[in-house]
């Protein structure tokens, strides 16, 4: 029933766009919710210019044609006039169907159009959500071509509903390193989907990371390398083939292999199961390098309501030696665990920051007011700021020795809550800036010894009543509201769309689970989410640790 009624929705799309959807072999995409699509992918064939078609009708279909990107958008350039140049590629706009409009002048020569924007794609595939409300307008302009009006001037770029945008468009994550070569970190971009496999080896290759990230991760391309041809070619084997420069054969194998490896796991989110590099034919002996994993430990890391802190399993808790003997003698409300649960980051019931060790010791890290729950970094740092005062940011040692971060989070006039990436290079916060709460995410920037935040790239405009947050995954941000005694979560694409659905009620915790996602209620209940069913796991917890991965 549930495909039945996407498929009834796709349909009143494709009536209102005056397009024929004709079913294709769609690419799958891993990942969470907002990753996905339930409807089957659809080429759309956009009606060309009709005969004695008005000038705000020539418009109308030309935005409609933006649907069409077969043969370099070859339907939507019917509506130009000869001569008349337009870049499809420069950027999407993504717009809401109702709240299009189309205003002729009275001599036809020109037509605005005001749109009401969602979100925008810039030409490297980078999504960027608008804020709540944003406006726009599009001039085009308009001459008699053999008696029919043609366009003579276009803004570059194409505009799609959101309802159409998905399918045409497509996620795909270009592969980076951290700065240590051991973790994969995917940035998330949007390609239409007849081109997606050229344009992701384009990006990884030839591209740059997304603004925000750049800084943060690494690439294994040199930057003088370049593809040969733009294009991703399948061998009689079925294997991928990437065309390198014959500069590509004198690089080391380290390098070769790393190469290949963020190659293979960029096509891989493309569809794409197997690649080959290779130079004027001969295929590039490399191979794929192992990569640190990000997944949770399926097991919960709790404190129960007697003061008892380890790993639920089942209906007991078990102990992690020397840790949990640390973090219940801080007397904890938020801990969080590093991956290999050799160190604990917790704020204590009288609102400080404290550090507890495998080994049994404690360290007072944080005593300002006002803290939020502290996080841990890659290194095995633990950041901590005060919630009036984002930009007084800290990262401190598990023995207490403090450094600032440069570029915290300006112009947020508060931090709700914040966490950093399972891969060490992103931290993700609940900000407030003019008065409305925010979720942002930033890279972080490494350099002789001192800790910098990227430039912040903003998730969510508005997330009313926003008040936890957690990584769910390598691309997925889950962050927890309460508005007027509803629970949310919502699940917010680092890169991408988000969906929001209802929560426990009265939930207060957010963790990310190992194949779930797990709430803490304010009566001490854990449930673990899976699907969209929540299941009652626990009773009488009093914390819900998040980790930082695991070494398993």
């Amino acid at each position: 029933m549930r495909r039945a009624l996407a498929l009834v929705s796709l349909a009143l799309v494709l009536a209102l766009t005056a397009c024929t959807g004709l079913p294709t072999t769609g690419y799958v995409n891993p990942g969470r919710g907002p990753q996905s699509d339930d409807a089957q992918a659809f080429a759309f064939v956009p009606d060309g210019p009709q005969d004695d078609a008005s000038p705000a009708e020539i418009v109308e279909g030309f935005l409609r044609a933006g649907s069409g990107p077969a043969d370099d958008w070859a339907t939507a350039k019917l509506f130009l006039s000869p001569g008349a140049t337009w870049d499809p590629r420069a950027r999407v706009t993504i717009d809401t169907l109702a709240a299009r409009r189309a205003a002729p002048s009275a001599d036809g020569s020109v037509v605005t159009v005001s749109l009401s924007t969602v979100a925008g794609v810039d030409a490297d595939g980078a999504y960027a959500p608008a804020a709540t409300g944003s406006a726009q307008t599009l001039s085009f302009a308009l001459a008699q071509v053999d008696g029919q009006w043609r366009i003579t001037s276009a803004p570059d770029g194409v505009v799609l509903y959101e309802e159409v945008f998905p399918t045409v468009y497509q996620s795909a994550s270009i592969a980076y390193f951290d700065p240590t070569w051991s973790f994969i970190v995917p940035d998330v971009r949007w390609f239409p989907r007849a081109l997606v496999a050229s344009r992701v080896a384009t990006a990884l290759v030839d591209g740059q990371p997304s603004s925000w990230l750049s800084g943060a991760v690494r690439n294994a391309f040199p930057e003088e390398l370049s593809l040969v041809g733009r294009s991703v070619t399948l061998s009689s084997g079925g294997v991928a083939q990437v065309q390198l420069p014959r500069a590509a054969l004198s690089l080391d194998r380290t390098t070769l292999d790393r190469m290949q490896t963020q190659l293979a796991r960029s096509l891989s989110s493309a569809g794409i199961s197997e690649v080959q590099m290779t130079v004027e034919g001969t295929p590039v002996t490399a191979s794929e390098v192992a990569v640190r994993v990000t997944r949770i430990d399926p097991s919960p890391a709790v404190l129960t309501s007697l003061g008892v802190f380890g790993a639920l399993s089942g209906d007991q808790v078990e102990s992690i030696p020397g840790l949990s003997d640390a973090i219940e003698s801080l007397a904890p409300t938020m801990v969080e665990l590093e991956a290999d649960r050799s160190l604990a980051a917790v704020r204590t019931q009288q609102g400080t920051v404290a550090s507890a060790l495998a080994d049994g010791r404690t360290f007072l890290l944080d005593d300002r007011p006002g803290l939020i729950a502290p996080t841990i970094d890659a290194e095995g740092a633990i950041w901590s700021v005060p919630s009036a005062a984002p930009a007084q940011l800290h990262v401190i040692t598990p023995e207490g020795v403090p450094r600032d971060v440069g570029n915290a989070w300006p112009d947020a006039s508060e931090i709700t809550a914040m966490q950093i990436s399972r891969d060490g290079t992103r931290v993700a916060a609940i900000v407030t800036v003019s008065g409305a709460r925010e979720v942002w995410v930033a890279g972080i920037l490494r350099s002789a010894g001192e800790i910098d935040l990227g430039p912040p790239h903003v998730l969510s405009f508005s997330q009313q009543g926003a008040f936890d947050i957690a990584w769910l995954d390598d691309t997925t941000i889950g962050v927890l509201s309460s508005v007027d005694g509803v629970s949310r979560l919502s699940e917010l694409s680092v890169g991408g769309r988000g969906t929001e659905a209802q929560a426990p009620e009265g939930a207060r915790t957010l963790a990310a689970g190992s194949t779930s996602v797990r709430v803490l209620d304010d009566q001490g209940r854990l449930y673990s989410r899976r699907g969209s069913s929540w299941t009652l796991v626990a009773s009488n917890i009093r914390v819900l640790a998040a980790q930082q991965g695991t070494t398993s």
